[in-house]
């Protein structure tokens, strides 16, 4: 079923992008927090470690994103399917603070992309499943 091992030219634009888009968040929640989290209705107050880390984490999925693009499909997609799922996990964790009235309606709204490039990298990586 699978015509190639590489990923195709429209798969690998969908990584290097998503992969992009989380190193670009990595960086503003890092140098300015509020900005990013506060417009979203989104916690971001000290202590702070524990989002500090979970955003290197997640800008670490990114560049391995970016990588994966680089990759043989078949040696990526493992990876590529984990990233979604945890994209798609951060959504549903939202989405669950927001209906138990935690966070505030307009937090769902930050996980718009998370949804978008979650969905479609999962649907590239398992469509590219051995």
């Amino acid at each position: 079923m699978i015509a190639s091992s590489r990923w195709s030219f429209a798969e690998a634009t969908l990584l290097r992008a998503t992969g992009f888009i989380q190193v670009a968040i990595m960086v503003i929640a890092l140098v300015a927090p509020a900005s990013l989290f506060g417009a979203w209705g989104l916690p971001f107050g000290e202590p702070a470690t524990f989002l500090r880390v979970a955003v290197v984490a997640y800008g670490a999925l990114g560049v391995g994103l970016v990588r994966a693009a680089q990759r043989e499909a078949s040696a990526a997609v493992l990876f590529v399917e984990t990233a979604a799922l945890v994209k798609l996990g951060f959504v549903a964790v939202v989405l669950f603070e927001v209906s138990t009235h935690r966070l505030l309606p307009r937090a769902a709204v930050a996980t718009v992309l998370d949804v978008v490039f979650g969905v479609a990298i999962l649907r590239a990586a398992r469509r590219r499943a051995p």
